[in-house]
């Protein structure tokens, strides 16, 4: 354990050094900032719900995207920059085993992103709390799922780095991720019957038990009723407005999320303890 924590700390001293991490989370803190101002300066938003739903909409385009930055920052770069410096080599000279490296790194990347996590989180509910708030509790879910999402991808390409170039590990991981959170969409539709296609409801349910499940709150569907209710969306029938939007994740969604972690886990420590060096 002390040589896992040995190797935690140094990782964490290391990547608090990358000045590109440092500057995807310094953009998006000023841009969550500026979501918070914007419903104030914006015409027409005359009530708090309305101001509600700018601050909410734009925190659903800038904190994914900050979040899934800063996991291709730390995951691309926590294993294999040591692999291609060559520092692994002496590290694994010294009295350290190669599960108590991966066990350090993974401790230390996980640490870092949920740190940085938790900072747009708590920058989300000021935002929420500046413009109305009302939902709280769902901004705190948005960002567990947010939260839990990234850290997938990240493990996805810490894992690939072992045998890949850290920009090819990257472009699968993007890829992937992708893919993964349109098969959600995808299945979503299915379920509410705007796809009727019998093959490519076929197709789509096996895609779906295939990948992992993007977990997702209810924001989406929250910010859609609030739309509704200030008659800024008309729809076609009330179902209609929340055609293709998700639902929260259940508990078979976070468990299918949590059986690919393991899975993604025991793949890292299998191509570490593998790995020629």
């Amino acid at each position: 354990m002390t040589k896992t924590l040995a190797v935690a700390r140094y990782t964490l001293l290391e990547i608090g050094r990358r000045r590109l991490l440092l500057a995807i989370v310094a953009i998006g803190v000023v841009l969550t900032a500026a979501i918070a101002v914007t419903p104030h300066l914006l015409p027409g938003n005359d009530t708090n719900t309305k101001k509600l739903i700018v601050a909410l909409t734009g925190l659903q385009e800038v904190v994914p995207t900050a979040l899934l930055l800063c996991a291709f920052a730390i995951g691309m770069t926590v294993i294999n920059h040591d692999l291609d410096s060559g520092a692994v080599v002496s590290i694994f000279a010294k009295p350290v085993s190669r599960a108590s490296y991966t066990l350090g790194k993974l401790v230390a990347a996980l640490a870092m992103l949920l740190l940085i996590a938790a900072i747009f989180t708590s920058g989300s509910l000021i935002d929420t709390a500046l413009n109305g708030g009302s939902v709280y509790g769902v901004v705190v879910w948005t960002g567990l799922a947010q939260a839990a999402n990234v850290v997938l991808l990240m493990l996805l390409v810490m894992t690939l780095t072992v045998y890949l170039n850290n920009i090819i590990a990257a472009t699968i991981g993007f890829v992937f991720n992708y893919a993964a959170s349109n098969v959600v969409t995808l299945y979503t539709m299915v379920q509410q019957n705007a796809i009727t296609n019998s093959v490519g409801r076929v197709v789509i349910d096996v895609l779906y038990w295939v990948v992992p499940h993007h977990l997702t709150s209810d924001l989406e569907r929250q910010i859609q009723q609030m739309r509704l209710d200030t008659r800024e969306l008309v729809a076609f029938g009330h179902a209609n407005a929340f055609a293709g939007i998700p639902g929260p994740s259940g508990v078979a969604d976070v468990a299918f999320w949590l059986a690919y972690v393991v899975l993604i886990c025991v793949l890292l420590f299998w191509s570490v303890r593998r790995k020629q060096v």
